[in-house]
């Protein structure tokens, strides 16, 4: 039998070894940041508020890489203190320690976007605007610095004291950027418009939002071209939304017949042709006004509902031609102006008799016409 000896003696202590220690201390490091990300999946996977909303994917994918940098990055500085070298490596430290904060203020960003996102999506009374995304950017943006100065130890009180001389400049120097935040924050909580809205703009100007960001609005024409517009000058212009409350829109159409057409007929024509269109709405019902007795034409105009305001021109497009090859199916005119132009000749000047007034040409017209 062989002697070993006491255990004491055979065992190596762990302060004659730090290097041992210290390798236990980033293995243990990176197991609990796997631990972490695998538990916190497994608890949110079951959890039925989690698993509905596409965010809860969004965090985990967000959060792996500051988890386990933040959890690793806390292994090395321990092991550093173990190996009493921390002091000895302040760059190092701080290093690792900004590249944490940049992560996570990264993932931060993406995070407060998605649940943004979600809440503008929701059916709720109130839908945040983009501006919000831009707002919540520039927040962290402002805190990861701050948190990078103290980091480096970078002395702010000389900066906080030039920065209120700063501010009073650049409020001069920036007093259209800043009319236009507010504008951005006062059409967000007047509800004015959202993205995808179709608005007419006081010139004239007629297109789908696109974006509202913190200093202008984009809009899209249905020409293609983008037009931004400052959103000081939205917020103190009239601006219509075709969108709201609803984006359906109500469009009119013109139609005349000649004198003595069935106006039922009409109407019934109308309210048939209006059924074979798929751009027009069923509900609310087409409905066909009788506007007025015009100089040489009965005025009828046909109202309809369609599902988008850019439908308008198409929709408009298909009832004209409709319009127009059922009239000429039920022999229907359609009038246009006629005007009768009279002249005299010269002869006509030289004779004694006074000219004729428009009322004596309508008369011996009237009496030429019954006697032919």
């Amino acid at each position: 039998m062989v002697d070993i000896g006491p255990l004491t003696e055979v065992s190596i202590p762990l302060s004659d070894q730090p290097w041992v220690l210290v390798a236990g201390i980033l293995l243990g490091s990176v197991l609990l940041s796997r631990a972490l990300e695998w538990g916190g999946a497994y608890l949110l996977g079951r959890s039925p508020r989690w698993s509905e909303t596409s965010i809860s994917h969004v965090f985990i994918d967000e959060i792996r890489i500051p988890l386990h940098v933040s959890i690793v990055v806390g292994g090395i500085l321990l092991s550093l203190t173990v190996l009493e070298s921390i002091s000895s490596t302040p760059i190092l430290v701080k290093v690792l320690s900004s590249l944490v904060v940049v992560l996570w203020m990264r993932a931060l960003v993406r995070l407060g976007g998605e649940w943004i996102d979600v809440v503008n999506a929701a059916d709720n009374e109130y839908e945040f605007s983009p501006i919000f995304k831009n707002s919540w950017t520039i927040l962290l943006v402002l805190v990861t610095v701050s948190m990078l100065l103290v980091i480096w130890e970078v002395d702010i009180t000389p900066i906080l004291a030039s920065a209120g001389v700063l501010s009073i400049v650049l409020g001069l120097a920036a007093q259209d950027a800043i009319g236009n935040l507010i504008g951005g924050i006062s059409l967000y909580f007047d509800d004015t418009y959202n993205t995808g809205d179709v608005i007419v703009l006081e010139d004239g100007q007629r297109g789908a939002v696109t974006d509202i960001g913190i200093r202008s609005t984009t809009i899209l024409t249905r020409d293609n071209i983008v037009v931004t517009v400052p959103n000081s000058v939205l917020n103190s212009a009239s601006v219509i939304n075709e969108s709201a409350p609803q984006r359906r829109k109500r469009i009119r159409v013109p139609i005349t017949v000649a004198y003595g057409t069935d106006h039922e007929e009409v109407e019934a024509i109308l309210l048939e042709l209006c059924e074979d269109i798929p751009l027009v709405l069923e509900s609310p019902r087409p409905q066909v006004m009788f506007q007025e007795f015009g100089d040489s034409a009965l005025r009828f105009e046909l109202w309809a509902y369609v599902g988008h305001p850019f439908s308008e021109p198409r929709a408009a497009d298909h009832i004209n031609r409709r319009v127009y090859e059922r009239f000429d199916d039920a022999d229907i005119t359609i009038p246009f102006p006629q005007r009768e132009i009279s002249y005299l000749s010269a002869e006509d000047e030289r004779t004694d008799e006074p000219p004729l007034q428009d009322g004596d040409r309508v008369a011996e017209y009237v009496e030429d016409r019954d006697r032919g």
